[in-house]
């Protein structure tokens, strides 16, 4: 099989382990070899996974489970997105006690709202949201804190679900409430919040610089840096999973690796936008030792335990303890749809307090650069996703509209719009992969023409 590897590098999330390459021939690139593997390759429709799977099929997942595996989207990435804790340690951040269904107010025109897609032209959103070639599993949108659309082609009410990078937003939100009560100067080196990296490249590096993604570090993702056995990306990414480093078969730690990290010749940081998930591991590590208690501790005392959410928020973690927001966050489909909501006027359909404030919103919209944005891979990315161009980043949402709207998206599909403004959230998650003729997601499209037709 021929792959296209360019359409990987749109992927915010992909990952490679060692164990890839030791089992790939001279013949073959990683991904090519990684998709031989049992499971790799997409043979089953997504509407499967709301079934039980049988012990075989789990054995073999199990079986096969590494990092780069998953990320292949075939038909073993189906059941590993949608029970994540099985496979790696779990902390979980408690609701409050008081569950609080959100109310539904159905509106049947969003049904016809249409969408053109690259592989089947204009499409109405039901007809989208059922079509097997996006791999959609849910979707949701909400409009004045109550349902107004609702679909699960892929998985039920009740399932969770890995977010992806979307899981990228509680930390930076977190760390904006932290600016906001003065416990965190975002102009002050990363390393005073973060000792373990001082005498490093990162004494350079501000905290803003880390949460715009702008360190001018390399250890940015993308195709040649995933694709590289040694790279920082690729390093990261297996000591996340216990993996040991290639070249060297080394087991190293998240924390190793980031202390390695070499300067960008010719770029100082805040220049340019350079997505990196191991700047939101670092950040992750701010929260900690700022507040004195472990990411999921802080994320249940600030936020979730003020929500009236029907389940836990599941953070996956690295073999040191270390929670993985950058990606590894499971919940329900309504669940991620309340976390959104907390940014709307409508906070108050899913807690009692407004526990992200208008400073804090402010804080985020207000702390984009436009000119590190312009000419980077998620600017594109914005026009193939949205149909129009996001304006910048900040504070770990990769699009930000002038009209105040943020998003995030994952890998495989994920994605949470927020449209304070319209008081509007969207949210989905899908097993789509970036290969073999998979990868288009039109459902940011979707949800921006949604939030604007149901304002007017």
């Amino acid at each position: 099989m021929k792959i296209d590897l360019t359409t990987l590098i749109i992927a915010p999330w992909v990952l490679i382990s060692s164990q890839a390459f030791a089992n790939s021939s001279v013949q073959l690139n990683p991904v090519e070899a990684a998709l031989q593997v049992e499971g790799a390759q997409v043979t089953i429709p997504v509407k499967v996974a709301k079934q039980t799977f049988d012990p075989d099929f789990i054995s073999a997942a199990r079986k096969e489970f590494n990092n780069f595996h998953w990320q292949m989207g075939g038909d073993h990435s189906l059941y590993y997105n949608m029970h994540m804790s099985e496979f790696l340690p779990t902390a979980m951040a408690a609701p409050n006690a008081d569950y609080r269904p959100l109310e539904k107010s159905i509106d049947t025109r969003l049904d016809k709202l249409t969408v053109k897609t690259e592989t089947k032209g204009e499409l109405s959103m039901a007809n989208y949201l059922a079509d097997e070639q996006f791999r959609t599993q849910g979707f949701m949108l909400i409009h004045k804190g109550k349902i107004v659309y609702e679909a699960y082609p892929g998985m039920n009410p009740m399932d969770k679900h890995v977010w992806a990078s979307s899981a990228k937003t509680t930390v930076g939100t977190v760390i904006a409430m932290l600016v906001e009560e003065g416990k965190v100067d975002p102009r002050a080196p990363i390393s005073t919040y973060v000792p373990e990296l001082k005498g490093t490249n990162w004494d350079g590096v501000t905290v803003l610089n880390t949460l715009n993604m702008s360190t001018a570090l390399d250890n940015e993702e993308t195709l040649a840096s995933i694709l590289n056995p040694d790279s920082d990306v690729v390093r990261f990414f297996a000591s996340a999973f216990n993996s040991p480093r290639a070249t060297t078969g080394e087991v190293e730690t998240w924390i190793q690796v980031a202390q390695g990290a070499q300067k960008l010749k010719g770029e100082k940081p805040g220049d340019h936008f350079r997505y990196a998930s191991i700047n939101t591991i670092v950040l992750t590590k701010l929260v900690e030792n700022v507040e004195n208690k472990s990411w999921t501790q802080v994320f249940e005392d600030r936020v979730w335990s003020k929500v009236h959410a029907r389940q836990s928020m599941d953070f996956n973690l690295t073999p040191d303890g270390t929670a993985l927001p950058v990606g590894l966050v499971s919940s329900t489909v309504e669940d991620m749809a309340r976390w959104g909501t907390l940014f709307t006027p409508s906070w108050k359909a899913v807690a009692d307090e407004p526990v992200v404030s208008e400073a804090v919103i402010d804080r985020i919209r207000n702390s984009g650069d436009r000119k590190a944005f312009v000419g980077t891979e998620k600017e594109n990315s914005s026009i193939h996703a949205f149909g129009e161009k996001a304006d910048y980043n900040a504070y770990q949402f990769d699009f930000i509209f002038d009209d105040g709207a943020m998003a995030k998206s994952g890998n495989l599909g994920q994605l949470i719009y927020i449209d304070p403004a319209r008081d509007f959230v969207g949210v989905m998650f899908s097993t789509n992969p970036y290969h073999s003729g998979f990868g288009e997601n039109k459902g940011p499209a979707l949800m921006r023409s949604a939030a604007k037709l149901l304002a007017d």
